[in-house]
């Protein structure tokens, strides 16, 4: 009984001991704390105050450390996270093309962003080179990277609608300047016979990261139906013919065969397409013994288009 009781009195004492030793380390701890020192701190950059009408063309420093002096508390705020510093782009210095500023020289400006409690600070890079240039905007066209394979009869009634089909971009003006067309991400599809429908976003070029576009991404549509064939046979038409020229073609009659959706077959007509044969193709060589059709109009309507034959023998008669 009575060696527990003297464990007892000896585990109070200790606890007693450590106690003391704790609080008297947090006591010197905060005493020391609230000394001034000076140390260096990494801060993350912002860029402030761009000369109107102009934009960073590449991301200059983006980290910089700074000698600051200050309570202990503060410097511990400091180093236990990183903290953004702003830096006023607004005077800046030009020579040989190039523009550059002494962080030094805005200390004042610098530790107005800090802490109040910061005594002093010095920027350890001397000198920070900024690449500007001429805010540029102007609209491109958009192409779609896509892939179609479509289920055997079926295909595409009418081209792809892309919405919006051209966007704005803005930016550096010698990255705009390289850019005449957006892509799409790439994308396959396979045995299509329902109609299209997806978005796709829009990529940018390499190393054009500066460039803001107005719109991230295009809607893409279109119409798919299982296709028909149809044909016609009409008399063959010449163009560009003299009136002192006589021509006989052989043969006389071409059939015209083409391809359509099948909503589509009633609206196609003998008038749907112009195919005709061009004088000015012997006049440019008068050795020629065929003359070759050329389809100079056809409906929207139809897919593919083909004549039977591909080419004809004539007569002239002067």
């Amino acid at each position: 009984m009575k060696s527990s009781v003297a464990s007892l009195k000896k585990n109070r004492k200790i606890k007693v001991f450590l106690f003391f030793i704790v609080l008297t380390s947090i006591i010197w701890l905060l005493m020391e704390l609230s000394k001034s020192y000076t140390s260096t701190v990494t801060f993350s950059v912002k860029y402030v105050n761009l000369p109107e009408g102009k934009l960073l063309q590449n991301t200059p420093v983006n980290k910089l450390d700074i000698d600051i002096k200050a309570p202990g508390f503060t410097l511990l705020k400091y180093k236990i996270s990183e903290h953004p510093i702003s830096l006023n782009l607004g005077s800046l210095t030009k020579k040989n093309k190039k523009y550059y500023f002494l962080p030094n020289k805005q200390l004042s400006f610098i530790k107005s962003k800090l802490s109040g409690d910061v005594e002093s600070v010095s920027v350890l890079k001397d000198t920070i080179f900024i690449d500007l240039g001429v805010k540029l905007s102007k609209k491109v066209p958009v192409k779609p990277t896509i892939n179609l394979v479509f289920k055997l009869g079926y295909n595409l009634v009418s081209d792809l609608q892309i919405t919006p089909d051209s966007i704005t971009i803005s930016g550096p003006q010698k990255y705009v300047d390289s850019i005449q067309e957006l892509s799409t991400s790439a994308v396959n599809l396979e045995d299509i016979h329902k109609d299209i429908r997806l978005s796709l976003p829009i990529q940018l070029p390499a190393k054009k990261t500066n460039v803001k576009l107005s719109a991230s991404k295009v809607d893409i549509e279109g119409k798919v139906e299982k296709f028909t064939e149809g044909s016609f046979t009409i008399p063959v038409t010449f163009i560009n013919k003299p009136d002192s020229v006589s021509i006989t073609p052989l043969p006389k009659e071409i059939e015209v065969i083409y391809q359509t959706g099948l909503s589509n077959f009633n609206k196609i007509n003998e008038k749907s397409f112009l195919v005709v044969f061009d004088y000015k193709q012997y006049e440019n060589d008068t050795s020629i013994q065929f003359l070759i059709p050329k389809v100079l109009q056809k409906s929207d309507y139809i897919y593919s288009l083909k004549v039977n034959p591909n080419k004809i023998e004539f007569l002239i008669q002067k």
